[in-house]
């Protein structure tokens, strides 16, 4: 008992335990992240195949949703649905069912009514399961997707990690509290937040493996050309449907069929922004230049001649003058004075300004 009560950590002074907590701590997050490492990180890509399956790269990108993605996408391209602004639905004379992929066919006969576009792929994404728990299960023995029994041992390496940080620190913070030393602030905020942040990183990761991630962007990089191809030429049902399954229906917008991006994301911010300006506008020209008409006279001290300067709501001012020349004002000039300039207000709240300066 008395080997736990005093011995070189627990007789250690607060300021050094805490830089050998702190150490301790350091080498623990290193050794997890070692063993944490994504067993697929050295491994080899698979070849790219000259014609890859686009719900198999659909799934490995996007699971069952970008499945349910490219087959609406393909039974649109094909005539056998149509895009009415958001909803989606079936051409009434669309061409044989026969032709149709056994997938296709389940997500064609979703669609007895019309449905939003978000519904559709949620109506897509039910009737597609049994196929995509095929793709899931091809894709993890290639080991292009994070593999649940990693993910098992990740969740012990940290609660093992928890548990020696938690462990020491608790040790010290009894020792303390023994000894009559309550100022353990510091320490145990060192320990919660190595704890959780330790926990938050053995647990996150994405669906895909690193050799799955690396092999998609190599199908990205490969393929990337079908974006511009769509954009300015005809690709075929294959190229369009593989686009969609590569880089998502977001790669659709400005192509032929620009209006399927568009029921996924209509442009909602942009009728926003214009209605915003046209709001703007309107009172902009509801308090510019719309105050009723005054005329202002001004007597030159030389002169007997009078002049008046009155400007319109049209942002149009003139000078009458009753002498018998027409010249501009001037200080000094026995003759009359004209509005050199009148200008409106360049914004609301700007009004018409226009005088003849004499003097």
């Amino acid at each position: 008992m008395n080997a736990l009560l005093h011995n070189s950590i627990a007789d250690m002074y607060g300021p050094d335990f805490l830089l050998f907590y702190c150490f301790v701590i350091g080498i623990t997050l290193v050794v997890c992240q070692q063993l944490v490492q994504d067993p697929t990180k050295n491994q080899p890509l698979p070849l790219i195949p000259a014609e890859p399956d686009p719900y198999e790269i659909a799934y490995l990108r996007s699971q069952e949703t970008g499945i349910a993605n490219v087959a609406l996408f393909d039974l649109i391209v094909r005539d056998y649905l149509q895009v009415n602004e958001q909803f989606i639905s079936q051409v009434p004379n669309h061409p044989d069912l026969s032709h149709l992929q056994p997938i296709e066919r389940e997500v064609f006969d979703k669609f007895s009514s019309s449905s939003t576009a978000q519904i559709s792929v949620w109506l897509a994404t039910e009737s597609i399961q049994s196929y995509s728990n095929a793709y899931e299960e091809k894709l993890q023995n290639e080991q292009l997707l994070y593999a649940s029994q990693w993910q098992e041992r990740n969740i012990k390496v940290g609660l093992i990690g928890a548990i020696i940080i938690f462990s020491l620190g608790s040790y010290k913070l009894l020792i303390a509290l023994g000894k009559g030393r309550y100022d353990a602030g510091l320490l145990i905020t060192i320990g919660v937040f190595s704890i959780i942040f330790l926990l938050w990183f053995v647990s996150r990761h994405t669906h895909l493996s690193h050799r799955g991630k690396m092999y998609l962007q190599q199908l990205q990089e490969t393929f990337t050309r079908l974006q511009q191809k769509a954009k300015y030429d005809i690709p075929s049902v294959f190229d369009y449907n593989l686009l969609v399954a590569l880089f998502g229906v977001e790669a659709l917008a400005g192509t032929s069929y620009d209006s399927y991006y568009k029921a996924f994301f209509p442009p909602t911010f942009s009728r926003k922004v214009t209605t915003v300006e046209s709001s703007s506008s309107s009172l902009c020209g509801s308090f510019s230049c719309s105050s009723p008409s005054y005329s202002t006279s001004y007597r030159s001290s030389s002169s007997d001649t009078s002049s008046s300067c009155s400007t319109s709501s049209g942002c149009s001012s003139s000078c009458n003058s009753s002498s018998d020349s027409g010249s501009s004002c001037s200080s000094g000039s026995d003759s009359g004075s004209s509005c050199s300039s009148s200008s409106c207000g360049g914004g609301c709240g700007g009004g018409c300004g226009g005088g003849c300066g004499g003097g």
